[in-house]
């Protein structure tokens, strides 16, 4: 599946109710500026930047602009988002807690609720999502809600991946969906030795890999695992987890049983 819809650091034409007046600002990092639109009730609207072309040019310090008026209550909202995706993009939150105002249809909205609970540095497939919504079959539907959510990152849609680990498309640019990856340490950065060996001391100990591709359970330092390393694995504290996921333990790593000395 793919996400089509198209994100800009302009602002776009908004949902606004009769008698609302909405908040907007930008925040502009290494990505780029961000556009944000608030309303009383919390954040309607994000647009991320496009990496379609080259890399905008981002500011190191972030710098957070707000360009319109807005009652106190939308502007409070927006205040807080431009702040915690300063945060987020700087590495230093690995969760929001803004308040919401989601604007969609039911189903579209109880997929982007299950995409909400994938943590940073996880990663779930357009399958896991809909399993998790009751119905194995919606893929493509999920997909297409996916590709219409409005809040990315608060709503993470950038850690949803194909069934075989592979990063499929997303509205801004994959460019900025495996840096994003990177950033929070679902993936490595590229398949160099360097940058894996990197990768490896960012996992939590004990760290398990359920391969997409092969439907495998591996430790980081099996053959097995290297070999699909541009393929986003899902990253298991436990084998027990793993196995519970659908992923059969490897037969040459053995992941499931105590390491022994030059295995690990």
């Amino acid at each position: 599946m793919t996400e089509t819809r198209q994100r800009a650091s302009m602002p776009l034409p908004l949902a606004i109710t009769d008698g609302e007046t909405l908040g907007q600002g930008y925040v502009s990092t290494w990505a780029g500026a961000t556009h944000v639109v608030a309303s009383d009730a919390g954040i309607r609207e994000i647009h991320l930047p496009s990496w379609h072309g080259a890399p905008p040019a981002g500011t190191d310090p972030p710098r957070i602009t707000i360009t319109t008026d807005a009652t106190s209550a939308a502007r409070s909202h927006l205040a807080s988002a431009l702040q915690q995706l300063a945060d987020y993009f700087g590495g230093e939150r690995h969760e929001f807690t803004v308040a919401l105002d989601t604007q969609g249809p039911a189903f579209h909205r109880a997929t982007w609720d299950a995409v909400a609970r994938v943590p940073y540095g996880a990663t779930r497939s357009y399958l896991d999502i809909a399993r998790e919504l009751g119905n194995p079959d919606a893929t493509r539907a999920v997909g297409m809600a996916n590709g219409a959510n409005p809040l990315a990152p608060i709503i993470p849609c950038h850690r949803i991946v194909g069934s075989d680990g592979r990063l499929t498309g997303y509205g801004p640019g994959m460019p900025l969906k495996r840096l994003l990856l990177t950033m929070e340490g679902a993936m490595p950065a590229s398949a160099s030795d360097a940058d894996y060996a990197a990768w490896l001391t960012r996992l939590p100990a004990g760290a398990l890999l359920g391969l997409r591709a092969t439907k495998t359970l591996c430790r980081p330092t099996c053959a097995r695992a290297r070999r699909y390393v541009d393929r986003c694995p899902r990253i298991f504290t436990a084998g027990e987890e793993g196995v519970a996921a659908g992923f059969t333990p490897c037969a040459l790593c053995q992941p499931t049983t105590p390491a022994l000395v030059g295995l690990a």
